[in-house]
């Protein structure tokens, strides 16, 4: 199932948290909270549970911004960008000991805070699988550069369409920016298998095989005859 990925703010430059909501919005984010003070985004994390913080370093109150996303991190594997005006390596030292996913110098440009926001994702999914943890989504950007939070399970198949890729899920298809092997590394959860040069699917949804046809529900995806031993281990036939 596809859903809206949901983003806290903490930022206590009203001009500049207004910018990052518009920014986010326009390419389908949603803003579930803005706080100014790392006290409160704390609370924010443990009533929400957003997909992504953005963090501002210096903020009021006894919390700045990395030690509020240390303490977030004891508690959430949220990926957290750093926002800072302040670019001086003591700042970025302390700042890196936080372990944030991206760290972006103020002022910045609208492309650049979605790039950050891109790598962080992209990272996030990439670490899901150097750890034996199943996570139950992963975060990708569409062709029209907006983000969908996407259940795993949900997904039928990934369909290569030259640099493009579409996912099929339970509800739909969704036309993705990056290439099917690209995407194939970031859903990858051991669910997922290659089955021809153009498909891979969810071997956990596979509802029957005709042939060199894999049945899917109403969906039939192709099998080549390179990968199809390596599906037959992954299934369990009874003959």
């Amino acid at each position: 199932m596809k859903e809206n990925i949901r983003v806290l703010v903490v930022e206590d430059q009203a001009l500049v948290a207004e910018i990052i909501v518009a920014v986010l919005d326009k390419h389908g984010i949603e803003v579930i909270r803005v706080c100014d003070r790392g006290e409160d985004a704390l609370h924010a994390v443990r009533a929400t549970l957003p997909d992504l913080i953005l963090m501002d370093i210096h903020l009021a109150g006894k919390l700045d911004g990395v030690m509020a996303a240390r303490m977030i991190r004891d508690e959430f594997d949220t990926p957290i960008i750093f926002l800072t005006e302040h670019t001086d390596q003591p700042t970025f030292e302390k700042a890196k000991r936080a372990m944030p996913s991206n760290y972006l110098a103020k002022p910045f440009n609208a492309a650049e805070l979605v790039r950050a926001i891109d790598i962080a994702f992209f990272n996030a999914n990439a670490s899901s699988r150097r750890v034996p943890v199943v996570h139950a989504h992963v975060f990708l950007r569409t062709e029209n550069q907006s983000y969908v939070k996407v259940a795993c399970d949900e997904i039928l198949y990934l369909k290569a369409a030259r640099a493009y890729c579409e996912l099929t899920t339970m509800s739909g298809v969704v036309v993705l920016s990056n290439s099917m092997n690209r995407i194939h590394e970031q859903v990858d959860n051991g669910s997922f298998l290659k089955v021809h040069r153009s498909y891979v699917v969810n071997v956990n949804r596979i509802t029957g095989l005709n042939g060199n046809t894999i049945l899917m529900g109403t969906k039939e995806v192709p099998v080549s005859r390179e990968y199809r031993e390596v599906l037959m281990r992954h299934l369990k036939l009874v003959s």
